[in-house]
């Protein structure tokens, strides 16, 4: 009985923290966020990791959703999924796999990031919290995993610049957080061990971007703007060079990927 209490106080908690999230949302936000949808029984949703190699297929069912892992197309598991499914990410070796934890699921609200290992085993919940402690809800619209891991960046829409932060996967910690040149983020990479992130923003309804590269202290060392470069049609913006040297931003006009090289970092 008390845990049945404590689960209803925790609801009509959330449910507040919700309502007084929404009331200070910038008043932009809602017409770019539409409710969320039923999703209809039998449709599959598919998540690759950066890599290509790893495919994680969440199937909605009636009463029941189930969620498999593949790679390189050949499924190595399928279970039944008990919790909402939602956005999954997935890492380059196939060890780590998020889910978001819902808090208002049909505005896109979560509470948090739920942690599978490879066989898709709970690990952890790394809960989104403000500076006081208390729980809180994140609008989270991108989501990437280190290629072996050990960090997750998410990206946020906002009023004046986009939001991005890193969390430790295994203390769940924020490593750091901050703000991502224009408003809307269109794509969050990570390289290995978090030594460098890179984000995508652009600003609604006039199709310019900037691109950013971040160290690993969340330090912004490196930005190019781009006019007329956003477009639907477009599933990655940004990614790392296989040589480790550098990294690509897709230039829309040209339907090309643009080389660039780390800057040289200060001692």
């Amino acid at each position: 009985m008390r845990n049945i209490i404590r689960r209803a106080e925790a609801v009509r908690h959330l449910f507040v923290v919700a309502l007084l999230a929404l009331l200070l949302l910038p008043v932009d936000v809602p017409a770019r966020m539409a409710e969320r949808m039923a999703d209809p029984v039998g449709k599959t949703d598919s998540y690759f990791s950066d890599n290509g190699v790893w495919e994680v297929a969440i199937t909605y069912g009636n009463l029941f959703h189930s969620w498999s892992l593949k790679k390189n197309g050949q499924e190595l598991w399928h279970h039944a999924l008990m919790d909402e499914p939602g956005s999954a990410a997935v890492s380059d070796n196939g060890e780590v796999i998020t889910l978001p934890l819902w808090g208002w699921r049909d505005e896109g609200g979560s509470s948090g990031i739920a942690v599978y290992n490879g066989q898709g085993e709970p690990v952890r919940e790394i809960m989104f919290r403000n500076a006081d402690g208390s729980e809180s809800l994140r609008w989270v619209r991108r989501i990437a995993i280190a290629p072996e891991g050990s960090c997750i960046a998410i990206g946020e829409n906002r009023r004046e610049a986009a939001l991005v932060t890193m969390f430790d996967v295994t203390s769940g910690n924020i490593v750091w957080e901050t703000n991502a040149g224009l408003p809307e983020i269109d794509d969050v990479r990570v390289s290995a061990k978090g030594e460098y992130t890179l984000a995508a923003t652009s600003k609604y309804g006039t199709g310019n971007m900037e691109f950013l590269l971040f160290d690993k202290h969340g330090t912004a060392i490196w930005s190019e703007k781009r006019s007329g470069n956003l477009s639907l049609d477009v599933k990655m913006y940004v990614r790392f060079l296989a040589d480790g040297k550098g990294f690509e931003i897709y230039d829309l006009k040209s339907k090309s990927w643009m080389k660039r090289r780390f800057p040289a970092q200060k001692h």
